[in-house]
Protein backbone atom coordinates (compact mmCIF):
# COMPACT_ATOMS: atom_id res chain seq x y z
CA UNK A 1 0.00 0.00 0.00
CA UNK A 2 1.48 2.99 -1.02
CA UNK A 3 1.92 5.83 1.41
CA UNK A 4 -1.20 8.50 0.01
CA UNK A 5 -3.36 5.56 0.22
CA UNK A 6 -2.73 4.97 3.72
CA UNK A 7 -3.30 8.52 4.88
CA UNK A 8 -6.51 8.63 2.87
CA UNK A 9 -7.60 5.32 4.23
CA UNK A 10 -6.84 6.31 7.63
CA UNK A 11 -8.82 10.26 7.34
CA UNK A 12 -11.92 8.41 5.64
CA UNK A 13 -11.87 5.42 8.60
CA UNK A 14 -12.01 9.26 10.89
CA UNK A 15 -14.16 11.46 9.55
CA UNK A 16 -16.62 9.82 6.73
CA UNK A 17 -20.30 9.38 7.88
CA UNK A 18 -22.28 7.65 4.95
CA UNK A 19 -25.48 9.33 6.48
CA UNK A 20 -23.57 13.08 6.41
CA UNK A 21 -23.52 15.46 3.21
CA UNK A 22 -20.94 15.02 0.90
CA UNK A 23 -18.46 11.95 -0.28
CA UNK A 24 -15.68 10.87 2.03
CA UNK A 25 -13.49 13.32 0.10
CA UNK A 26 -15.67 16.18 0.80
CA UNK A 27 -15.80 15.60 4.46
CA UNK A 28 -12.18 15.40 4.85
CA UNK A 29 -11.38 18.43 2.77
CA UNK A 30 -14.01 19.97 5.04
CA UNK A 31 -11.78 18.47 7.99
CA UNK A 32 -10.38 21.03 10.86
CA UNK A 33 -8.78 19.45 13.26
CA UNK A 34 -5.64 20.78 12.18
CA UNK A 35 -3.87 19.22 15.28
CA UNK A 36 -3.88 16.28 13.65
CA UNK A 37 -0.19 14.91 12.48
CA UNK A 38 -1.89 14.21 8.93
CA UNK A 39 -4.18 16.84 8.30
CA UNK A 40 -1.43 18.19 5.54
CA UNK A 41 -2.05 15.09 4.02
CA UNK A 42 -5.12 14.90 3.72
CA UNK A 43 -7.18 13.93 0.70
CA UNK A 44 -9.21 16.73 -0.53
CA UNK A 45 -11.52 17.20 -3.38
CA UNK A 46 -10.99 20.53 -6.20
CA UNK A 47 -9.37 23.58 -4.13
CA UNK A 48 -11.67 26.09 -3.45
CA UNK A 49 -14.85 24.34 -4.01
CA UNK A 50 -14.26 21.83 -1.61
CA UNK A 51 -15.24 23.27 1.68
CA UNK A 52 -17.52 26.31 0.99
CA UNK A 53 -19.79 23.05 -0.82
CA UNK A 54 -19.71 21.00 2.02
CA UNK A 55 -20.21 23.79 4.83
CA UNK A 56 -23.39 24.93 2.65
CA UNK A 57 -24.44 21.45 2.80
CA UNK A 58 -23.73 20.54 6.56
CA UNK A 59 -24.15 24.02 8.17
CA UNK A 60 -21.45 24.46 11.01
CA UNK A 61 -18.10 22.98 10.03
CA UNK A 62 -16.75 19.92 11.17
CA UNK A 63 -14.65 20.56 14.97
CA UNK A 64 -12.32 18.43 16.51
CA UNK A 65 -15.00 18.27 19.15
CA UNK A 66 -17.80 16.82 17.32
CA UNK A 67 -15.14 14.85 15.51
CA UNK A 68 -14.24 13.34 18.96
CA UNK A 69 -17.84 13.03 20.11
CA UNK A 70 -18.48 10.99 17.13
CA UNK A 71 -15.25 8.43 17.89
CA UNK A 72 -16.71 8.37 21.74
CA UNK A 73 -20.39 7.36 19.98
CA UNK A 74 -21.95 10.25 22.04
CA UNK A 75 -22.76 13.47 19.85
Amino acid sequence: MSRQKAINEKCRDCIYDPLAPGNWRQQTGACTIKTCSLWPFRPVSTPDKRTSRIQAETGPELTEESTNALHRGTK
